[in-house]
């Protein structure tokens, strides 16, 4: 189903009421924050998950209402959320590259994965300094390994473990990026 399609079809059931019993009330307005941050789309998350997203990241609205600002520095910060179902189960992760030099050093931004664990609740994984995390053929337990993607030649690949994604091996980019790590 294309993009288009699919916004017209959530804009009809919005507008039809589907899957809200009669005369339930509409899920409340976004604060800014979390508005900002999912004006691209908001997955299959709830208005409290998107809350609880935006609060994890320690970014703030700029006054001009439009742009981030890191809360550390209080300089302009830039975030952006991609929806991915990783392990097949029907459920979308969410994964937000934000941040800036203030907040993320020569990475110029940090990487969170938002997985849901078994009670469906949304639980933080990364969280460090990162400018991609990129799925991998490789799975264990059903996701992909990440390779975690920042400056110079050496990335991170990093695996799941059944509850956490924790750091795997080193992966050099070009012949010699890791032999620094074995000096």
């Amino acid at each position: 189903m294309s993009a288009r399609v699919f916004a017209t079809a959530g804009a009809a059931c919005l507008l039809a009421g589907c899957g809200q019993p009669a005369g339930a009330p509409a899920e409340p307005a976004d604060p800014p924050g979390p508005a900002l941050l999912f004006a691209a789309g908001q997955g299959d998350l709830s208005a409290a998950e998107r809350g609880q997203v935006f609060g994890a990241i320690g970014l703030a609205v700029a006054p001009d209402g439009k742009s981030f600002l890191d809360g550390s520095c209080g300089q302009p910060a830039d975030a952006s959320v991609e929806f991915r179902d990783m392990n097949a189960d029907g459920k979308q992760e969410a994964l937000v590259i934000f941040g800036n030099s203030c907040t993320s050093g020569h990475a110029g931004s940090s990487a969170v994965l938002f997985i849901r664990d078994p009670a469906g609740n949304l639980q933080a994984n990364l969280g460090f300094p990162a400018a991609s995390a990129d799925p991998l053929p490789e799975k264990n337990q059903g996701y992909p390994d990440l390779l975690i993607g920042g400056p110079g030649f050496c990335f991170g690949v990093w695996r799941w473990n059944g509850a956490t994604y924790d750091h795997l091996r080193n992966d050099p980019q070009m012949p010699g990026g890791c032999d620094h790590l074995n000096e």
